[in-house]
């Protein structure tokens, strides 16, 4: 290893900041995370709080840094104006300080920004978000690029935007397991569209980025825009679970309001696969993975 080929992961306690610190482990990668509970602080763990305006200095050796934290929960976006401040302000901050000190920054976005109205859009397509969240998080984007720009260090920024990642503790998959254990029926809803990827999936696939150092915008997405329905069919034939124990719906029949409701989900990965090789996961693969994180 070099004196700076460790990584950083921010965000190291969420889903995918998780999920990508374990990846770089498997790899034998030198990885730090951060958290905000400084109750937790310890080997391979450090602080950083991110509302803090003070300047984040990297440790020494990394050389690679993960910028997974975020304000994500789309009704505190709606309502809570810090929420905005965090994504637009304060995580840019961060990444600029970073860029400043060196260090090659990964910017992890969502598929939110392209609204769902498009099929597939391409890694620089132009954004049209709806909801605060994905207005939040396009912002934010701008306001990295600018840094980058600013600091002459464009070729040292990846933007990469995720579709929906789940994993075993990931709703709705803990309630419909719970279901089907007791024999009771579960209700997707037919007009929920998603393009899934799994934890491990997501993990593997940012370590890989981080390996080969691809700049500019990179998507990692399922490779199909399946309904809630369609998915709950494919996890039960491999769980074993008879499928009579699905009763489809929708949010519109049960009268859940859900804020991002997107026709297309999924993600066009055609630049980043020329540049990483990497590909959108297959559904059964998805399933796979689900059904190894339920201990199946």
């Amino acid at each position: 290893m070099t004196e700076t080929s460790g990584y950083l992961v921010v965000g190291g306690d969420s889903l995918v900041g998780g999920g990508t610190a374990a990846a770089l482990a498997r790899r034998g990668e030198r990885v730090l995370t951060t958290t905000r509970r400084r109750d937790t602080i310890g080997d391979g763990r450090i602080h950083l709080d991110f509302e803090d305006r003070a300047t984040f200095r990297a440790p020494p050796g990394i050389g690679y840094a993960f910028l997974i934290a975020a304000a994500t929960n789309y009704d505190r976006c709606e309502r809570d104006p810090q929420a905005r401040v965090i994504n637009v302000e304060l995580i840019p901050e961060l990444a600029a300080a970073l860029l400043a000190q060196g260090l090659f920054v990964a910017f992890v976005s969502t598929n939110s920004v392209f609204g769902g109205d498009r099929p597939w859009p391409h890694e620089d397509d132009a954004h049209a978000p709806g909801i605060a969240y994905a207005r939040q998080k396009s912002e934010g984007e701008a306001a990295i690029r600018a840094a980058a720009a600013r600091l002459g260090a464009s070729g040292r920024l990846a933007i990469v935007r995720l579709t929906k990642i789940l994993d075993a503790g990931v709703s709705p998959l803990p309630a419909w397991r719970a279901a089907w254990d007791r024999g009771e029926a579960v209700e997707p809803f037919e007009d929920l569209i998603f393009a899934p990827i799994s934890r491990r999936f997501v993990g593997e696939a940012l370590a890989t980025v981080g390996a080969t150092r691809a700049s500019g915008h990179l998507h990692i997405s399922g490779r199909e825009n399946v309904s809630y329905v369609a998915f709950a069919h494919a996890l039960a034939r491999r769980l074993r679970v008879d499928e009579r124990l699905i009763q489809p719906t929708t949010a519109v029949a049960k009268g859940v309001q859900i804020a991002f409701k997107p026709r297309f989900s999924g993600l066009g990965m055609v630049r980043t696969s020329a540049l990483t090789g990497l590909a959108p996961q297959p559904l059964d693969h998805l399933v796979d993975d689900l059904a190894a994180a339920l201990g199946c």
